[in-house]
């Protein structure tokens, strides 16, 4: 076989043959914790679809490496041209594996077989990781170094989520996931290549393929433009649904001079009629003749819509809001009881599979796809428009972005503007409930980064698209306080942890768990401890800190202390869990050893913060922290804020144990309270 031809190659083949550098025209390493969790899902997602093939198991392809064959003196390196984040990714996973799962056979990992041109840090990380070397103290590139703190999290929070072990997992990664390569021609110009690869045109996407595989169920001209109309103005997930309409439309629909009300199902449909003087509506596309015009939609309406700023960053994408409304339809559904077509997965890879089941007509009931897609329709519909109303955003206004809860505001003249969704009579105020859903609503954002984990969010929309009491703000507030405290207990801290699926389905959001069944030693494992643990205590404190006694703000002098950095909280993506006291202090000295070692992974001692700024204050110790956090107008923890108040934290002896240990019980109370 020619060695020159596209070339399928497991990971085991991969990382145990030839050599790999990043060129110096391509980009720094930048997956972070969402791309991370989403590879090791991926594959964890097909070990577990392949538990119960009776053959061999099903490979999982990853994609493709294009490579240029680059000789040097006598011997050849493979310049990575596309797919360099993703096999920089596999090389910190396997460096994970390999330092921390010593029964693990990787003696066919001979050697670290990946470099960068001209970043020599970068590669000095690799090397360090490789040789499972600790990092402390060294010049360290600071993405990678946080991409191996992430997927050494990650791996283990996937597997335990799926009930896997490492063999398992490693058994199938090495020999079963496998990648094609792709060399390019000797002769090619890589530079005019590159530049190809970067301006290529996007493929169609799935969505795309669904829509219309049911607009073809849709047999009524009138129908199909309602929901091509329907689905083209909620696509876009960065603007309000109403800017998908016309004017006239958004009267009819959203209410003549308000457009803050929906009408009902049948009324959509009958007002979203094919426009009268046009009775030739555009042929809708087949399947195969959509695959092949990938660029132009099933109607055109560009004529009518209007430009809504773009201002606003959605925290999903259009395809997983997609599953997002086909869970919450099929769980209002009373005809379904099978749990397990209930529970839709929210991976959006799998659109196509999970919509299938309720596209197929029914032998007994010729009609009933045809109403699943009408019904889907005006719960997409309904869906994006609570979306917009009561779920954040990150808005980018008066040169800065924060995140954002806000709705449409209509005012003569056809104008609008946006105001807060529940304090709409003070727009500009960052107080009041609007200011604590918002942040409850980010809590849950941030501790959730990959997609297929978002369980809040389908709780929060479920609430809001099926409330029918008359004081939404109270209770949307009370709802989201009470998965919150459930997620805490029924799932992080429980002994026999719950599905999400259940807690917000079946327990309608409210904590099971009795106070024998939550084990609080999962508190004190370090930077095993979860991240959602953290972002839910400086909730805990930042509502307390509110509150006119400041109860657990009265530290070592029982005098509450005033910062406004925690009033002006703002969550941010965290997910480096820091030592407060370090593991490995710069004065060796000071290590911590023996039984005092246990005081470093206790929960007293530990906080979320950003990974830049871990890494580089990961080995000082207390004061010198507090001297460079005490400076800044912005605080990373509420907690890590308050550890910062005690004195003795960095002395050695009792008194700096005796800090800890105090202010871990204050921590515990609050969560458990």
């Amino acid at each position: 076989m020619n060695d020159k031809q596209p070339k399928y190659y497991s990971i085991k083949a991969l990382f145990g043959s030839d050599d790999y550098v990043i060129p110096i025209y391509q980009r720094n390493y930048e997956w972070g914790e969402p791309q991370i969790t989403q590879l090791i899902q991926d594959i964890v997602d097909y070990i577990v679809k392949s538990k119960d093939s009776k053959e061999n198991k099903p490979k999982y392809y990853i994609g493709s490496l294009i490579a240029y064959e680059r000789k040097l003196e006598g011997s050849v390196i493979y310049e990575t041209i596309d797919g360099q984040q993703r096999l920089t990714t596999l090389t910190i996973l396997l460096n994970v594996i390999k330092k921390e799962y010593s029964t693990i056979d990787l003696s066919w990992y001979k050697k670290l077989n990946l470099s960068f041109d001209s970043r020599k840090v970068a590669s000095n990380t690799l090397s360090y990781l490789f040789n499972r070397e600790s990092l402390d103290n060294k010049e360290c590139n600071i993405a990678i170094q946080q991409g191996y703190n992430d997927a050494k999290k990650s791996l283990v929070k996937v597997l335990a989520d799926n009930k896997l072990t490492i063999e398992k997992f490693c058994e199938y990664f090495f020999e079963k996931v496998t990648i094609l390569r792709v060399l390019v021609p000797e002769d090619t110009d890589l530079n005019h290549y590159f530049e190809i690869m970067n301006s290529r045109g996007e493929q169609l996407e799935k969505h795309e393929i669904l829509k219309a595989k049911m607009i073809e169920i849709l047999e009524d001209d009138n129908l199909k433009y309602a929901f091509n109309l329907i689905w083209e103005a909620t696509s876009n997930m960065e603007k309000y649904v109403q800017y998908g309409f016309s004017v006239a439309q958004r009267n009819e629909i959203f209410e003549t001079n308000d457009w803050n009300n929906l009408v009902q199902k049948d009324d959509v449909y009958q007002k979203l009629q094919v426009p009268t003087g046009n009775q030739t509506v555009e042929e809708t596309l087949t399947i195969s003749q959509l695959l092949e015009k990938t660029t132009k939609p099933i109607f055109d309406n560009s004529n009518t819509t209007d430009e809504s700023p773009d201002r606003f960053n959605t925290i999903i994408n259009f395809a997983n809001f997609l599953l997002h409304i086909l869970r919450i339809q099929v769980n209002q559904d009373t005809g379904i009881t099978d749990e397990k077509i209930k529970n839709v997965p929210l991976d959006d890879k799998r659109l196509l599979e999970l919509f299938e089941p309720f596209l197929k007509k029914a032998e007994n009931d010729p009609n009933k796809n045809k109403e699943f897609v009408k019904q889907f329709g005006y719960n997409l519909l309904k869906g994006k428009f609570y979306f917009d109303k009561y779920i954040i955003k990150r808005e980018f206004a008066k040169g800065a972005d924060h995140w954002s809860l806000k709705r449409l505001k209509w005012y003569d003249g056809n104008k609008v503007s946006y105001v807060n969704s529940f304090d709409a009579d003070n727009a500009e105020s960052n107080e009041g409930l609007n200011r604590e859903i918002l942040i409850l609503l980010s809590m849950f954002h941030v501790s959730s980064p990959t997609l297929v984990y978002k369980h809040w969010l389908n709780a929060a929309l479920k609430f809001v698209i099926e409330y029918s009491g008359t004081d939404l703000v109270n209770e949307y507030k009370s709802y989201l306080e009470n998965i919150a405290k459930a997620f805490l207990n029924d799932r992080f801290l429980a002994n026999t942890p719950k599905d999400y699926f259940e807690i917000i389905y079946t327990n309608k959001g409210i904590q099971k768990k009795s106070a024998n069944d939550i084990d609080t030693n999962k508190l004190n494992q370090g930077t095993a401890v979860e991240n959602y643990i953290f972002n839910y205590l400086d909730y805990l404190l930042w509502q307390n800190y509110r509150t006119t006694d400041r109860e657990y703000f009265k530290i070592k002098r029982e005098q509450a202390f005033s910062d406004n950095r925690i009033k002006d909280f703002e969550y941010t993506f965290r997910s480096s869990v820091e030592h407060y006291y370090p593991q490995h202090p710069i004065d060796e000295n000071l290590i911590l050893k023996g039984q005092d070692a246990f005081w470093l992974d206790n929960f007293g001692n530990l906080c979320l913060i950003s990974g830049s700024k871990n890494s580089r204050l990961s080995n000082f110790m207390p004061a010198a922290k507090k001297d460079y956090y005490t400076g800044s107008p912005t605080i990373d923890s509420i907690k890590q804020r308050i550890m910062m108040e005690y004195e003795q934290w960095d002395t050695n002896g009792t008194n700096n144990y005796n800090e800890i240990e105090e202010h871990s019980k204050k921590m515990i109370e609050i969560l458990t309270k």
